[in-house]
Order: C-alpha cells, then sequence, then structure tokens
C-alpha cells in the first residue's frame, strides 16, 4: 500500500461546480423533504428526526471527536457490522459514530451496537448541514462505506484536514459511465479522497478511470466475502432444522415488489411436488412487511410472521420472516436459496450469505450491482438462473429433487479463499489514519 499524501496536498475544488451543486441541492431541498413524507406512509420512521437530515442533531460528548462509519443503508451496515465490531474492541476508548440514510438501517444500528456507539443521520449534503455535523462530530476520520460520497462532505473533511476513507469500494461498468458524465463535478471529488480501498483490481481500475489518483487506491479485498458464521448462529440454524424436521425448505431473501408475487405462484407449483415444504420469505424493506403478508394471505396460503411470535406448525406453509437481522439464520436452514433483487431491474444483492452456507442459489438475471460475484460464481456452476417468469417453480423443483446440489455449491466456497482477511486489512488501514489524525 502506498503512503498517503495530506489532505492540503489534494487538488482544489473549482468553485463553480460546487457552487452550482450546492445551489442545486438547496433548489430540491423542498423534494428531498417530500420523498422522505412520501416514505413516512409505508414506514412513519421517515418523518421523523427530519431536524438531523439538516445537521441539526444531537450527538453526546463523549461519541464526539472519534470515527465516524457511514453506511447508507443496511446492506452497507451488514457488510460493515463486523468491522466495526472489531474496530471497538481494538479501540475500547475511541468514539464511534455510524451514519445511515435509512430508518431500517438506523433500527438495525441502533439494536446491534446500543450504547457502544452513537447513531445518527448523515444529513442532507447542502454546506449548512454538513458543517453543523462535522462541528458536532469533530471526527479524526470519516469511513464511509462502498460508494456513498458526497461533494460537500469530502470538500469540509479536506478543508478540515479530516481523513475519508473509502472501504469495501465498488464500482460497476453502469456506475462508472455515471460519474464519468458528472465528471466536472465527481471528478474533484474522488480525487480528494485520503485513500480508496477496493474490492476488486476491475474496480481499482474504475475508480483510477473516475479521478482517484493511483497512489490512493489499491485492492484491498470484499468485506461480504470475508463472512465468518459465528458458533452461535450455527446453533441456532441447528435448533431450526431440528423444529422444521426433514421438510423441504425454499428462502427467499431480499425480495423487492414485483417478485413476491412470482414466487409465490412458483411455490403453488412446488407444493404440487412436496406438499410438506416451507417457504421462509423475507423482504428486503420493513416499510413492506404488511403488504407482503396480505399478499400472501391473498394467494391463500397458510402462514405465521415471524414477528408475532406464533410457532410455525407442520401445516405452515409459508413463514413471512418480517423481522430485521436474521436473513443469514434463514439462508442457514434452507435447502434452496433465492436471492432477491434479481428478477426485476433493481440489480441484485449478495450472494455470499447463503454460499457461505453452502445453500444452492437461485437468482434472475439482473444482477449488475454484483456482476464480478456472480460472473465468479457462475464460473463455479454454483448459481442457478432463472431467464424466463415460467422457469422459477422449475429450478426451485430440480434443486429440491437434487441430492448432490449442496455438495456442488459447497464446491464453490474457494471463492472466500482470495478475500480472507479483507476485515484485519481494512482495520490496519483505519489505524493508520486514525494514527496520522491523532499525531496532528
Amino acid at each position: 500500500m502506498t503512503e498517503n499524501t495530506s489532505a492540503t496536498a489534494q487538488p482544489q475544488f473549482t468553485r463553480w461546480s460546487l457552487a452550482l451543486y450546492s445551489g442545486l441541492l438547496y433548489l430540491f431541498t423542498p423534494l428531498i423533504l417530500l420523498y422522505f413524507w412520501r416514505q413516512g406512509r409505508r414506514n412513519p420512521a421517515y418523518r421523523a428526526r427530519l431536524d438531523e437530515r439538516f445537521g441539526k442533531h444531537k450527538i453526546p460528548d463523549r461519541y464526539c471527536g472519534g470515527v465516524v462509519f457511514h453506511c447508507v443503508s443496511v446492506g452497507e451496515f451488514l457488510a460493515a457490522r463486523a468491522m466495526i465490531q472489531r474496530f471497538i474492541q481494538r479501540h475500547p476508548h475511541t468514539p464511534v459514530i455510524i451514519t445511515s440514510m435509512t430508518p431500517t438501517a438506523s433500527e438495525l444500528i441502533e439494536k446491534t451496537f446500543a450504547a457502544r456507539a452513537f447513531h445518527c443521520y448523515l444529513p442532507i449534503d447542502t454546506p449548512t448541514a454538513v458543517s453543523r455535523f462535522l462541528n458536532q462530530a469533530k471526527p479524526l476520520s470519516i469511513v464511509v462505506l462502498e460508494t456513498e460520497l458526497w461533494p460537500n462532505l469530502v470538500h469540509q473533511c479536506r478543508r478540515r484536514k479530516t481523513p475519508i476513507v473509502l472501504v469495501n469500494g465498488r464500482m460497476s461498468e453502469q456506475s462508472m459511465r455515471g460519474y464519468v458524465r458528472l465528471d466536472w463535478l465527481f471528478k474533484q471529488v474522488w480525487g480528494a479522497l485520503d485513500f480508496c480501498g477496493a474490492q476488486t483490481e476491475s474496480a481499482a481500475q474504475r475508480f483510477q478511470r473516475i479521478g482517484v489518483p493511483a497512489d490512493k487506491v489499491d485492492v484491498v479485498g470484499n468485506l461480504k466475502f470475508d463472512i465468518s458464521c459465528s458458533e452461535k448462529l450455527r446453533n441456532e440454524i441447528k435448533d431450526y432444522k431440528a423444529l422444521f424436521g426433514e421438510r423441504p425448505i425454499i428462502t427467499a431473501g431480499s425480495t423487492h415488489e414485483g417478485e413476491e408475487v412470482q414466487l409465490l405462484k412458483a411455490f403453488t407449483s412446488v407444493l404440487k411436488q412436496h406438499p410438506t415444504a416451507l417457504f421462509i420469505l423475507v423482504p428486503r424493506h420493513q416499510e413492506r412487511f404488511q403488504a407482503v403478508a396480505e399478499l400472501v394471505e391473498q394467494r391463500g396460503f397458510k402462514y405465521v410472521r415471524r414477528s408475532a411470535g406464533v410457532p410455525v406448525l407442520p401445516t405452515t406453509q409459508v413463514l413471512l420472516a418480517d423481522t430485521m437481522g436474521e436473513l443469514m439464520l434463514w439462508y442457514g436452514v434452507a435447502n434452496v436459496a433465492f436471492v432477491g433483487g434479481s428478477l426485476i431491474t433493481r440489480g441484485g444483492h449478495n450472494p455470499l450469505e447463503p454460499l457461505a452456507l453452502a445453500v444452492p442459489i437461485v437468482s434472475g438475471t439482473h444482477v449488475f450491482n454484483f456482476q464480478e460475484v456472480y460472473d465468479q460464481l457462475d464460473s463455479l456452476e454454483a448459481v442457478n438462473w432463472v431467464t424466463a417468469d415460467d422457469q422459477l417453480d422449475l429450478v426451485l423443483e430440480r434443486l429440491l429433487d437434487d441430492e448432490n446440489a449442496q455438495l456442488k455449491t459447497a464446491h464453490a466456497q474457494s471463492l472466500f479463499a482470495q478475500h480472507e482477511g479483507a476485515t484485519d486489512r481494512y482495520l490496519d488501514l483505519i489505524d493508520d489514519f486514525l494514527e496520522r489524525s491523532g499525531d496532528e
């Protein structure tokens, strides 16, 4: 890893581009608030704590002056969770703030870290709101997950000589083209990073093409590959498998609107061949739990909601997992796992969680968010593609009947080896910038 130069040596932001961006953001702030208000129809939490969206936080002093980890939503937080936990173990006296943009992530962060870290929303990226937040938080360093960079946040961190580091960076070809079209603004944003830790070599090359200096980017690995299943989780999986007995189980994780209809239709066909099968449905967003419950009920399935605390009986056909943070558990008990966001043009979600548990993977073809991961899985014949609506039931039935399906998936677990230790490498990187900030 090459040595990073100080923030003062980084290229200056052009005033006109930042001023234009900020002016447009101020202009569209009412629309942003309208978005939160409309989202609040499904999840009232979007209408709460709006003061934080403008940088009017109430951060206790004991959490200020440390490290800020920014995880925009649940996916980024789940990727970073183990890293943050181990950072806290390494630095028990260093204040930690974890920011997000969504209420679902907020709830999970607060549930996970309780009093050990402070959670708040990252404000809208106006100069005033960002300045308020930084004045309160007084971070020694800011760690951003994956791609969530904002021009005024980066600009003000640079002015304050506060290192801002991107970890677990991913950059698809499609995303890169978008940043290239906006290079009048974002080229200087990427160029002002103190360091960019990329998941893969191809991502590192794309980061350089959009403006990250070659000496500020390196391939560090993918946190999502650095998965370790705790003994507690494995015991939970074992207990639930004993509870469910020999029933064939399909888990559909991180599903979106438009996918549940297709999945439930396919499961109806599966039940004709496997009448004792159990379908565990895990919607991606908690604000959709009620709508999905109504859909399951309309389809006539015998179902229970996880949140209701009602036992899963032998006659139960669908378990609606309307709780957060248990996806690995439901993947672990399954014979087959469908990874959501892939039957629609959402871009797919992380297939590595079922892979870590050697559960056969089913996916639609819209996986551009994880294209490189899926390409590697495909080369190892570890993903079962659904290329048309009417194929889903056939693929699920085939895998339930294939005694060797799990063994084939286990062979693909070699994928994890090349990313092993990514968490420690990112932690060493963060420690390095923390030490430099302390020296200053």
